[in-house]
């Protein structure tokens, strides 16, 4: 007997639409849940870059109307099955507001962000209109960031009474416009409903500040984030809200798909490995993943960048150390997209070594495979990270970290310099300096062979898998 029905409502779940990691968590943890007793389903708009190949087989089990600008917009729910999974997918078919593109469709300008806040104000209206019409009822209304995050709002001031959860993932992504214009579109006078009068230090209408405001559970993802969200540093104009909080606001760290990324079986390795083979892995992966870059061999060690290229991750800091890496006679491979400027240095401070160092501005997740696989270590020196999966994956292949001391990093690699268990490498202030002393300390512990074979060993004994999250978020279910 199912101890829970959840509905999780997201804007992006993999495989089926992705932009970020917000989109793994989406499609791994409803599985991880089925075990502990918890039924979860999943709620995401039928985007246009959805195709019904993508979907599968699908049934309409609801139609209704919304209403939206002084009128109303046919809605249709759609239910097919997450791709090899027994987890159901509700799709919200409403082609007016979600045929055009993927998740976003119009990127860094004012009519974009408009856009953006027109679709998901609308999503999650629907959602609250569609929930209590579903002959499938959820116990707990689970919604992620601030695309979902209004629905607890929405359903109380449609008199629905219900138990939700908000899962803040970044708070950097907030859903900020002008509150008469918001209230505007779903056709209701200012001041209709307390559920919808916060407003954010700007004055505007906030979707992520009425989750926090109208939940009945707030959690983050990971134990150090949920802290450090309660400062002016990280909170991002929330932290007050989130202090006034009677619960808090709980951590619970992002696990990974264990069996998707697995040494073992990966089919994107050259060469398969486990604990006890890991060094003799790592070396023909190195082989062939220089080879493919068109890097030359060498004795040093092989570092790897796989992510967004942005300010955030710290990536920026990469360029004043890659001189350091050259006279150990190292080698650096860079994969991934972001800030145009951001992605310009990368480039220009690796022209001048083109048999050492290779960039790759795209997302190439067969490519990220084979780099967990072939490096010695992986490089994440964020100046803040909610979670992180990076490190996560790279501990599960065998790749040291070399980290900042910031949320979900603090709470899951630990430095191998102060601890017996180490996993990787912490340093604490955003500043080259620290990352070089890091750096020059991993490249230490690589000319030994015996202590890097066993820290390489204990990152891949380190649980990153859903199981311990998963039933933790049963406990928060409960709560809820």
């Amino acid at each position: 007997m199912n101890q829970h029905r959840v509905l999780f409502v997201a804007s992006e779940v993999t495989p089926l639409i992705k932009v970020g990691g917000l989109a793994d968590v989406v499609g791994a943890l409803p599985g991880a849940l089925a075990p502990l007793g918890v039924e979860a389903r999943i709620c995401i708009p039928r985007y246009g870059a959805l195709s019904s190949v993508a979907m599968g087989e699908t049934k309409n089990v609801l139609t209704t109307t919304i209403p939206w600008k002084g009128r109303s917009i046919g809605v249709s729910l759609l239910e097919g099955r997450l791709p090899n999974s027994s987890v159901i997918v509700y799709y919200m078919d409403a082609p007016e507001m979600f045929s055009a593109g993927g998740v976003y469709y119009e990127h860094d300008t004012e009519h974009g962000t408009r856009l953006a806040m027109e679709r998901f104000v609308f999503f999650s209206w629907a959602v609250a209109h569609c929930t209590p019409r579903l002959s499938w009822q959820p116990d707990v209304v689970h919604c992620h960031d601030w695309h979902a995050a209004a629905v607890p709002a929405m359903l109380t001031v449609l008199g629905e009474q219900r138990h939700t959860v908000l899962t803040i993932h970044n708070i950097e992504g907030q859903g900020k416009w002008n509150a008469a214009e918001v209230l505007q579109w779903l056709g209701l006078p200012t001041g209709a409903h307390a559920a919808l009068q916060p407003r954010d230090l700007q004055g505007n209408l906030n979707l992520l500040q009425l989750g926090i405001c109208t939940a009945s559970v707030v959690n983050t993802v990971s134990p150090t984030y949920a802290q450090e969200l309660l400062t002016p540093q990280y909170g991002q104009g929330l932290e007050g809200d989130l202090a006034r909080r009677p619960g808090g606001v709980r951590g619970i760290v992002n696990g990974i798909d264990t069996t998707l990324f697995n040494p073992e079986t990966d089919s994107q390795l050259p060469a398969r490995y486990a604990q006890d083979t890991v060094a003799a892995g790592k070396l023909i992966n190195k082989r062939s993943v220089l080879a493919e870059c068109g890097l030359t061999a060498g004795s040093g060690p092989l570092f790897v960048v796989v992510g967004r290229l942005t300010q955030q991750k710290g990536v920026d800091l990469l360029p004043g150390i890659i001189p350091d890496i050259m006279n150990h006679d190292g080698r650096l491979i860079i994969l991934g997209s972001g800030v145009p400027e951001v992605e310009q240095a990368i480039t220009t401070a690796i022209t001048p070594y083109p048999t050492f160092c290779r960039a790759f501005v795209k997302f190439d997740a067969a490519l990220a495979s084979r780099l967990y696989g072939a490096a010695d270590f992986f490089f994440m020196p964020s100046r803040f990270e909610p979670c992180g999966l990076g490190q996560l994956l790279a501990m599960r292949y065998g790749a040291l970290p070399i980290v900042r001391d910031t949320g979900g990093l603090h709470d899951t690699v630990r430095d191998i310099r102060r601890h017996k268990d180490g996993t990787g490498f912490v340093f604490t202030e955003p500043t080259t300096e620290a990352l070089r002393a890091a750096l020059q300390d991993a490249l230490r512990v690589f000319n030994q062979h015996d202590t890097m074979t066993a820290a390489r060993q204990r990152a891949m004994r380190y649980d990153c898998s859903w199981s311990r999250s998963a039933s933790t978020y049963v406990t928060l279910y409960s709560h809820a």
